[in-house]
């Protein structure tokens, strides 16, 4: 009795996991439209055209500087995130950041080892130590970069980078890789 009870529970788990699992299957539908932001796309194969706005690592980075949400950073702003930063990256407390150190704040702080600034844009004399003075530079080349109009305080629309899109071809390869399905 015991054991047809169990045979009967496994079957019945099994059956409930395949249940699930065949449930998350997405459906191909070679029809599928692609919505994007302001307009809807047709099938596969058409073109598309129109803005793209994207924002850097580093311009998401400076916006988390953004201490009173008023999308925007001023200086005195970004001279305390620099130095909060600096400490959050500089684990061992040792007062420098090792390469090591730094890479363990770029996957978390920028989200990707290959997310830029890279390390070498850190470390500009390749001694494998990031002092407190070539972190700063960096930041403030990032600041800098960021400040169109050179006022001092870098705006969140200043960040977002927005370029035209002429004419490109709608392939499987797009719609398979960013699930629009």
């Amino acid at each position: 009795m015991i054991k047809r009870f169990k045979i009967i529970l496994i079957i019945f788990t099994a059956i409930l996991i395949y249940c699930n699992a065949y449930a998350q299957v997405p459906i191909e539908d070679p029809n599928a439209t692609i919505e994007l932001p302001n307009k809807k796309l047709a099938k596969k194969g058409m073109r598309i055209e129109g803005p793209i706005t994207s924002i850097s690592a580093g311009g998401l980075l400076l916006a988390s500087f953004d201490s009173n949400y008023n999308f925007q950073i001023d200086l005195n702003e970004f001279n305390n995130a620099k130095l909060h930063i600096f400490n959050i990256a500089d684990t061992d407390k040792s007062g420098v950041i090792s390469p090591f150190e730094l890479e363990d704040w770029r996957k978390t702080a920028l989200g990707s080892l290959d997310a830029p600034p890279g390390n070498l844009s850190f470390d500009k004399d390749y001694d494998q130590r990031i002092t407190k003075n070539e972190f700063n530079k960096t930041l403030i080349s990032i600041f800098e970069s960021g400040d169109k109009n050179n006022d001092g305080i870098l705006k969140f629309s200043e960040l977002v980078n927005v370029f035209e899109i002429s004419n490109r071809m709608v392939t499987t390869t797009d719609n398979e890789s960013n699930n629009w399905k």
